[in-house]
């Protein structure tokens, strides 16, 4: 398990390669075995969030869209910094 946080980026990344949407079973299998079963993330402006939290999180600013079980990428692009 990952003690560092993951910026949600890299979240939104994910999902951006799955624009026909990808089911949320298989995105939390595949962020599991990237970064960890408890990884938890931050965004600019919250943090220490797992998964189910940060997608619910991303989805209320449309930087990535639920619906029917499958993650979308949103319409709203991700923020820039370095």
């Amino acid at each position: 398990m990952t003690t560092e946080q993951i910026h949600g980026h890299e979240i939104m990344a994910l999902v951006a390669k799955y624009p026909e949407g990808i089911a949320t079973g298989k995105l939390t299998d595949i962020v599991a075995g990237e970064f960890g079963d408890g990884a938890r993330f931050f965004t600019c402006s919250a943090e220490n969030m797992s998964l189910p939290e940060l997608l619910a999180f991303l989805g209320e600013r449309d930087k990535v869209q639920l619906r029917d079980g499958l993650v979308f990428p949103g319409g709203s692009p991700a923020c820039s910094h370095d």
